[in-house]
Formats: structure tokens, sequence, C-alpha cells
């Protein structure tokens, strides 16, 4: 298992919270709660993952991985 990195961060002008996944390029937020960053959050990393199959090699050999998104505890 490893771990991902999220950033939660609260923006003063804005008023709202916004979220960050560096190693994934995942930008976003504008939210009133912190809590519906990190809603929001794991969403995006779950679509992330997930891939376009207009992107897939049919002729490549393949093979799956569960991946489960939730807070660690």
């Amino acid at each position: 298992m490893s771990a991902l990195r999220v950033e939660l961060f609260f923006d003063d002008e804005a008023g709202n919270w916004h979220y960050r996944v560096p190693a994934l390029h995942i930008n976003g937020g504008g939210t009133r709660a912190r809590e519906d960053a990190e809603r929001e959050c794991l969403s995006a990393i779950a679509f992330a993952l997930e891939g376009d199959p207009q992107d897939y090699d049919t002729d490549a050999e393949t093979v799956t991985f569960d991946v489960n998104v939730a807070p660690a505890a």
C-alpha cells in the first residue's frame, strides 16, 4: 500500500476550500466546507483512476488492480 498526498487549503480571498493532488495533477475546489472539498477530491481521484476506454490499447495484454480511494485511518 502507498499513501497519496492530498493538500486541502482555505482561500482567504475567495472564502472557500480547495484541494490539490500533486502526484495526479488534480486541482479543484471552491467549496464552503473543508469536508466538501475532501469529498470532491475523493471523487476526482476515483474519476482520474478510471481512465477513458478510448485511450486503451486493444492489442495489449491487460491486468486490473483493485484500488480503494478512501481517507486513511
